[in-house]
Parts: structure tokens; sequence; C-alpha cells
């Protein structure tokens, strides 16, 4: 039971707002500037540390298929999963653009270590994907933690850029 009667039709006597458009282009524009101040150091560490979780994750799901605490298709789908996540770092490394020597150095360092980290990860795939010739499963945890030693230094030297 309603008291007073309903409203019908649109509000004619609200205080009309107008409209902050250059608020809002101001924003974009300073969210714009931010986005794209992200230098080369900033990537890079961005990319080992994703990485370094990646081969985190590789190696711990190799150390519970060991233990026989996983299954194989448990374990091969982590690591497929941290190899993606590995190839998603090197892309966004790849896709920088260097302006300074040392830039260019960092760029390729980085690289080449990011590399031999998915090199390591097909290893420890192809020992659990098992086969004739394929490694052992200590083989791809050896070259794993090789993989994450090189992660670590590769992170102490940028230190944090």
């Amino acid at each position: 039971m309603l008291r007073r009667p309903a409203l019908t039709g649109p509000a004619t006597d609200l205080p009309r707002r107008k409209p902050h458009r250059w608020g809002v282009l101001a924003a974009g524009l300073a969210l714009a500037v931010l986005s794209g101040c992200s230098g080369t150091g900033s990537t890079i560490s961005t990319a080992v540390e994703d990485s370094t979780s990646a081969i985190a994750t590789a190696r711990l799901a190799l150390s519970l298929d060991s233990a026989g605490k996983l299954t194989r298709a448990a374990t091969s789908t982590a690591l497929d999963d941290a190899l993606k996540e590995l190839a998603t770092s090197r892309n966004s490394v790849l896709k920088l653009s260097p302006a300074s020597e040392g830039d260019r150095q960092s760029v390729q360092e980085a690289l080449s270590v990011l590399d031999g980290c998915a090199a390591a990860m097909t290893t420890a795939r192809d020992a659990v994907a098992g086969g004739e010739r394929a490694p052992s499963l200590s083989d791809g945890g050896q070259q794993l933690s090789e993989a994450a030693d090189r992660l670590s230094q590769l992170g102490a030297k940028d230190g944090g850029k």
C-alpha cells in the first residue's frame, strides 16, 4: 500500500551534472603516460619473477611425481603450463626496444637465460612423457635446478631495475 501516488514519466526537476570531460581526458592521459614508462629493467625483472615461479612450479611437480604423489597427467599439465609462462615471459622481453647499449646487453642476456630455462623445461617434460630415448626424471630435475640458479643470478644482477 502506497501512501502517495507513484511517480510516472522522466524526472524533470533533478539538477543536471555537467560531464567532466577534461578530468576524464587528463586521467586517461596520465594512465597512458605511466603505462608507457615501464623500462627495460622493469620488464626483465617481471619476466625473471614470472619465470622463477614457473620453474618452481615445475620442480615441485617433478618432485611430487617422483614421490608418487602426483599423476603423470597432472605433472605433464603443470610442466606445459610452466612452459607457456616461460614463453610469455620471453615474448615480453623480446618485444622490448632497448635504447642504450647496456639495455641491449641486458635484453640479450635475459633472452639467453630464458631460452635455457625453456630448454630445461622441455627436458623435464620429455622425461615425464617417457619413451625409449627420454631423459630421466632426475636429469629433468637437475636441469630445472640449474635454470633456477641462472634466473636467480640474472635477478640479482638486474638488482630489481
